[in-house]
């Protein structure tokens, strides 16, 4: 029997269904950016996303299991976004590796100013709502996920550096910004230039010391 006749072994209805799992997380998260926009996430309940996202709260937690489950799905889903742009502007700057990480750290900043996500973060206190899923241990998630991400774009633009001390200041580089995103004190570029003051002569070792 051939591949058309047996109906491709399945492989259609998978591609089907991881189509409409993606359309239904996107489709949800699309409505927690509406919602945290307004509120803190505090005050929102698995119902009102469920309303906003046209679903019932059964699939809600069907799909994502409790409400911090979702809350940490989203925020993983948000920090992918600002990923995709630090990752054109780290391949903006191939010969600049202090500037690059610079104008990457400056540009996160600048987004995270004007998400709903950051601001549902700022919206809460202590150990509360979605602050948590990032300053416990809970997100440990997040800083994994975007400190492989930013290593795998460092050392795709830089192949020749030293991969345990381009992810340690990868990993650093995270750490900051979500400090500096959910506790701003100073204006972005600012913040950018603190980071490359601090960051910048290490980064002339680790160059130096490579084989020419």
């Amino acid at each position: 029997m051939s591949a058309i006749e047996g109906g491709n072994d399945g492989a259609g209805p998978r591609r089907f269904a991881d189509a409409s799992r993606l359309l239904l997380r996107t489709t949800v998260f699309g409505a927690m950016d509406d919602l945290a926009a307004d509120r803190p996430w505090a005050a929102i309940t698995m119902a009102e996303i469920a309303r906003a996202a046209g679903v019932s709260r059964q699939t809600l937690y069907n799909e994502f299991g409790t409400r911090d489950e979702l809350a940490q799905a989203y925020v993983l889903w948000a920090s992918e976004q600002f990923l995709d742009e630090i990752e054109r502007v780290v391949g903006a700057r191939p010969d600049d590796l202090g500037g690059a990480l610079e104008d990457a750290f400056r540009v996160f900043l600048e987004l995270a100013a004007e998400h709903p996500l950051v601001r549902a973060l700022e919206a809460a206190t202590g150990a509360e709502g979605l602050h948590a899923l990032v300053a416990s241990s809970a997100g440990l998630p997040i800083l994994l996920t975007s400190t492989d991400r930013l290593t795998e774009f460092v050392l795709g633009n830089w192949p020749e550096l030293p991969l345990t001390e381009t992810r340690l200041v990868c990993e650093l580089l995270v750490r900051l910004a979500i400090s500096h995103a959910t506790v701003p004190t100073v204006p972005p570029a600012v913040a950018a230039e603190q980071v490359s003051t601090v960051l910048g002569p290490f980064l002339v070792e680790v160059r130096a010391a490579l084989p020419h």
